[in-house]
Formats: C-alpha cells, sequence, structure tokens
C-alpha cells in the first residue's frame, strides 16, 4: 500500500460522542465488545467518509438524538461538525515516487510522514498536511540554480508562490526555461483548502489518487438464493437497488454476463455457460478456505415458473443451488447453513468489487461481526482467509467472537465500551476495561493455552501438581544414575481424575500421543473405562499407581510409592507450625492401603483442621519430600519401583 491508515476518531455519530483516536495496526484491527457498545457505528462512520460507493451522512439519521434539536440550527447554517478524523502514513514507495518526480530525488518527504483528512457530516472535507516548505524550495531550485535570475528569485522566498510571483515580473519570453518552470507550477495550483502550491500539488498529484477507499460489508448483503431478473432490472433501472441486489449484479459481473442476456432467449445458453463457468471458480476459491464440509459444489439455473408467487411468477428466474456429491442431492442456496451463505456471499460480494475497482485503488475492509453463523472452526478458516487477505489490504473488523480473535496477535485488539457518561471509548489498553468487555480475549487466550500445552509428541496426563514434581524428580534422579527415566514425556497436569477423562475426550480427537497415570481406587474409574471401551484411548495407555506395588494391591496414589516413613516426615515438616507439639508417627496411621487416607483419617480423629474441608495439601508435603528423596536415602527396591514405572509409561506411547 501507498498510504497506510494508522489511527481514526470518531465524534458525534449515533452513539458515538468522542470515541478518542485510535490506533490502527498496519494489517488487521479487531474491535472486541459486547452487543450496543459502539462497534457498528464506528464502522459505518468511518465508511461514510471515504467510500468507494456512494455512501454519505445524513444528518438526521446519523446524528446523536439526545443533540439533534440543539445542533439542527448550526448545519442548517452550514457550520457542520466534524464527525471522521483519519491519519495516514506515507509508505516508502510513495515518498520516494514524489521525492523522485517533485524534488529531484531530494528526501523530503521522509518515509512515514502523516496527515489527517477531516470529514463533516455535511459530508465537506479537510486535508491537513504540511511539507517543510524552505527544504521544499532548496530542493525545487537545484536544477535551476545555472539559470540566469534564478538565484534572485528564490532569494528571500518563503513560499514557491513568492518565487513565482518573482519570476513573473520580469517578464521573461514564454520558451525562457524559468517561465516554463513558472507556468507549469501555476497549472498546479490549487486554491481550495488554502493550499500552499507544493502542499496542494502533492496533494492532488500523488495523496489524492492513493486514498484507500472503504467498503464495508454486512448481513444485509448476503446473497438470496432465488433471484427474479425482470424484477432485479426495475430495480436497477430506477435507482432502488438493495444491499443484496447489489451482491447479486457482482455475481453477474464475475460471470461476464449481464441482466439482459439473462433475461432473453437469445443469450440463455450463454449466459448459462458463463454462469457454470463462474460457480466452478467461485466453488475452487469458497472450499480453498471452508473446510467443513468439501464435498460440494455450487450450481445456477434459469428458468420461469409462472406457478410460483410473486414476483417469481414473472419472467426469469435466476436459481442458485448448492449440490452435496456426497449424498448426490441439490439444496436452495437460501437453505444451507446461514454460516456458509455468509462466506460465500462475502467472497462473490468482494471479488466482484475487486473485479470493477480500479486495480491501483487500495481498499481498507470493514467487516461488521463477521462470521457470526459460522462454527467455531469455521471462523478459524475465515480468520485465516482475512490475515491472507490484509497483505494487499488493511481490514477492520468488530466480534464478540472468540474464535475471531487471533491470540497470535492479541496487539491488534482494541476494546469498545459504552461508558456510563462518557459514550463509546476505543482503546487497546485493557487495564480498566470491563469483565464482559475482554471476556473473548480471554476466551481466545484461553483456548490458545489449551491448544499449546499439547505440543509435545508424548504427553503424560497426570491428576496434579503433586504428582508433576514427584515423578519429574524421580525421573532425573533415576536418569542420572543411567536408568529409565521420563525421556521426551511431558507431563501434563489437569487437576483431578474427573478432569483426567474429559481432557482425554477432548483432546485425543487432535491425534496427540496421550497416556494416562492416575490414582487408583478400590474400583476402576467409569468415565475412564468409557473413553477405553468407545476406544478413544487404548487400554495400555491408562495407568495407574497399583500397578507398581504387587498384584494384591487394588488401591494406590502415588505417595503409596514412596517409603512411608520418609513421607510421615515429610508431612511433619511441611506442617509442623500448623501441628505445633504434635508429630505423627507411622504407628498412629490406620489399616488404609492408601496413606494420604490414612492421614486423613487421624487429622479428623484428632480434630486437627489443615485445610477448610478437611484433608491436606499434597502439594505441600511433596515439596517438603523432594530434598529427602536422593539415591542414598532410598533403598534399591524403592528406586525399582519408579523404574519399573517409567519403563511401563514408555511402552505405553
Amino acid at each position: 500500500m501507498k498510504l497506510t491508515l494508522i489511527k481514526a476518531q470518531v465524534w458525534k455519530y449515533k452513539s458515538i460522542d468522542d470515541s478518542t483516536p485510535v490506533d490502527l495496526s498496519n494489517h488487521v484491527t479487531v474491535l472486541v465488545g459486547k452487543n450496543e457498545s459502539g462497534k457498528t457505528a464506528f464502522l459505518e462512520a468511518l465508511h461514510k467518509s471515504l467510500s468507494l460507493g456512494t455512501a454519505k451522512y445524513n444528518y438526521v439519521a446519523d446524528y446523536p438524538r439526545k443533540e439533534f434539536t440543539r445542533y439542527r440550527q448550526q448545519h442548517e447554517g452550514k457550520k457542520y461538525q466534524k464527525v471522521v478524523e483519519l491519519t495516514f502514513r506515507i509508505e516508502k514507495v510513495l515518498a520516494d515516487k514524489i521525492n523522485k518526480e517533485v524534488f529531484g530525488g531530494v528526501a523530503i518527504v521522509d518515509p512515514h510522514t502523516t496527515f489527517t483528512r477531516c470529514t463533516t457530516i455535511g459530508n465537506t472535507n479537510t486535508i491537513d498536511l504540511h511539507i517543510d516548505q524552505k527544504s521544499a524550495l532548496s530542493a525545487i531550485q537545484k536544477p535551476l540554480i545555472d539559470l540566469e535570475h534564478a538565484t534572485d528569485v528564490f532569494k528571500d522566498a518563503e513560499t514557491l508562490a513568492d518565487v513565482l510571483t518573482k519570476i513573473e515580473e520580469l517578464g521573461l519570453p514564454p520558451d525562457n526555461k524559468l517561465a516554463i518552470f513558472a507556468a507549469e507550477w501555476r497549472s498546479r495550483e490549487n486554491k481550495a483548502n488554502n493550499w500552499s502550491l507544493i502542499d496542494g500539488h502533492i496533494w492532488k498529484a500523488y495523496l489524492s489518487p492513493a486514498l484507500p477507499k472503504f467498503l464495508y460489508f454486512d448481513d444485509y448483503k448476503l446473497l438470496e438464493g432465488k433471484i427474479n431478473l425482470p424484477s432485479l432490472q426495475d430495480r436497477e433501472s430506477s435507482g432502488q437497488l438493495t444491499d443484496a441486489d447489489e451482491t447479486a449484479l457482482g455475481l453477474l459481473e464475475l460471470a461476464g454476463t449481464s441482466l439482459q442476456d439473462l433475461i432473453s432467449d437469445e443469450g440463455y445458453e450463454t449466459a448459462k455457460a458463463e454462469l457454470e463457468a463462474i460457480g466452478l471458480d467461485i466453488t475452487q476459491k469458497v472450499f480453498e478456505f471452508w473446510k467443513q464440509n468439501q464435498d460440494l459444489d455450487v450450481e445456477f439455473d434459469l428458468k420461469a415458473d409462472p406457478k410460483d408467487t410473486s414476483p417469481y411468477n414473472n419472467g426469469v428466474n435466476l436459481y442458485i443451488r448448492i449440490k452435496n456429491r456426497r449424498h448426490g442431492v441439490t439444496v436452495p442456496f437460501d437453505q444451507r447453513s446461514k454460516g456458509f451463505i455468509w462466506f460465500f456471499s462475502f467472497l462473490v460480494w468482494f471479488d466482484a468489487v475487486q473485479s470493477r475497482v480500479n486495480t491501483n485503488n487500495d481498499l481498507i475492509l470493514l467487516l461488521d461481526e463477521p462470521g457470526l453463523n459460522l462454527h467455531a472452526l469455521a471462523q478459524a478458516d475465515f480468520l485465516a482467509y482475512i490475515r491472507e487477505l490484509s497483505t494487499q489490504h488493511q481490514i477492520i473488523y468488530s466480534t464478540h467472537s472468540p474464535f475471531m480473535v487471533d491470540s497470535a496477535h492479541l496487539e491488534d485488539v482494541r476494546v469498545v465500551e459504552d461508558r456510563l457518561k462518557e459514550g463509546t471509548k476505543i482503546t487497546r489498553e485493557l487495564a480498566g476495561s470491563s469483565d464482559e468487555s475482554i471476556f473473548p480475549l480471554q476466551a481466545a487466550l484461553g483456548y490458545s493455552i489449551a491448544q499449546n500445552l499439547f505440543i509435545a509428541k508424548k504427553n503424560l496426563l497426570v491428576e496434579g501438581p503433586a504428582d508433576l514434581i514427584l515423578l519429574q524428580h524421580m525421573g532425573s534422579l533415576l536418569e542420572a544414575n543411567g536408568k529409565q527415566g521420563l525421556d521426551d514425556a511431558i507431563l501434563v497436569p489437569v487437576g483431578g481424575l474427573d478432569k483426567l477423562a474429559t481432557f482425554v475426550a477432548l483432546l485425543g480427537a487432535n491425534k496427540l500421543k496421550i497416556a494416562v497415570l492416575h490414582d487408583r481406587a478400590s474400583t476402576p474409574h467409569q468415565k475412564l473405562e468409557d473413553l477405553i471401551r468407545q476406544r478413544l484411548i487404548e487400554r495400555k495407555r491408562v495407568l495407574d499407581f497399583s500397578m507398581f506395588l504387587g498384584e494384591s494391591t487394588n488401591e494406590a496414589d502415588i505417595e503409596d510409592l514412596l517409603p512411608i516413613e520418609l513421607y510421615i516426615d515429610a508431612f511433619n515438616v511441611s506442617y509442623a507450625n500448623e501441628l505445633k507439639c504434635k508429630t505423627l508417627t507411622v504407628a498412629e496411621l490406620d489399616e488404609h492401603p492408601r496413606v494420604v487416607e490414612r492421614i486423613n483419617k487421624w487429622l479428623k480423629q484428632n480434630g486437627i483442621a489443615l485445610l477448610k474441608d478437611g484433608g491436606f495439601n499434597h502439594y505441600r508435603v511433596a515439596q517438603a519430600a523432594l530434598p529427602k528423596l536422593t539415591t542414598e536415602s532410598l533403598k534399591p527396591e524403592d528406586l525399582t519401583i519408579f523404574e519399573k514405572l517409567f519403563e511401563r509409561v514408555s511402552k505405553a506411547f
């Protein structure tokens, strides 16, 4: 792009009183906020300020209602309220062109120079552009320096207009080089906006033609599945086209045909062939990004149906149908999912716009709640399409879906809020934003974290952090002595046995290598057994700690794999303050197969409440146990238990 929109501010438009300046990203800007927060109003205001089409402000419809009566007299007196201020940055390719053609290669216009364009609700515009006149005059003088009178006319001149006046006062012949220079610059004079000669010329010749135009797409532009062509022709002739009509005409433009061709008998076969050709092209383009169902084709048909309801009983209708190759049936386009209709309509509309605009004209896409009816995975497909489009066009879109927020580009997000007494505010600062407004960001980030937790080739799901640190420690201890440890398996604590089953069900579909190592109660966990029965995970990948304590053991936690005296000592150390002078001994423990349950029972019998709901913090005791777990303190049979465990884990993957 030659110009990049870097900032926008909106005043007095519908629900927006003053949006504050909004910094925009170079490629994609995402507006996130609750319903009725002002996202749509912001996009509409931008669109009408610099529309590719005919959209303009209507002060009756667009000025805030609460202040309309007060403002009306001001408007009728042509003292129009400023609505939008856009700040553009001049990119290097355009800056270099200006410097070469206007200033003889001297770098007067730096890349990243900015200017503003203000639009009022009366649809008038002003430009704020300032080029350093002294430096510009010096550069313009250079190629003329050897000409007679050149030094004199430039001496003490503050503007180029001063120079031209001096040249004209000399009365030089028309073919004199200085006279030709003056005549060329006079022909470029632009008195509007109180331009200086240099500023006016740069604006008119370089910046104005390079201004990107806004394209706005919302649900009103959705393509219809059945279009009565004579009615469409009448609306086109009378200038009463709807947004959906514009999309339909765009489809015909893409097909290289016209309404007249489709309606006339002579043009039917040719028009049908052209529509079939564009159907193939659009199908290919749609399904490059639509991954939800690849067994679909877009088909078109033309026919009259006198038995249909009005207006479809009058003349030729264009039918758009979707064929499902898997089931061998076709259905009307508007009976497909709303998500597919939206996706298809957007691609048709945008391709049609691109085909009929000047290719030198940059476009900024404004999308209001794109993909609202798309499935979460289809929204991810559309997000990929947006990212591809953004390599050629700036895009600003609104959403409240976490799946339309790219967690890899959270810097592109702007939060939109309708604040009491302040109106709509748009900011990139999350501090101070309401929980409701930033919820899509939190959800997007949470989804990303959940996806990226499971990036290893081998993932061993365990219940909690105590399992994590004890297994990591024992694995390192064994590996340091040349024995089997965790190797490249990654431990993932999921927060309890119930969550283990959920994690396996949700993430097993990602084709990751997942194994489970869990605590074992007296009976198998039903949810895990169901997952094995449903073949969501193989039985060999579901392990429990009782497997490593002998055939007679049917209950065990990781704590039961440790020497009981060592674990009780760690418990006493970690809870020394809470236990005060009381110390737990092995002899005081009851006859339960699981040591944590024996400790829980002892605490209850002695009226000791370490946690509000009873029991104790396993992670806290595990931390105290780590320094005690050494090759010197552990017997060979203690180490062998963990060595067998890690060997079994390794075979599970």
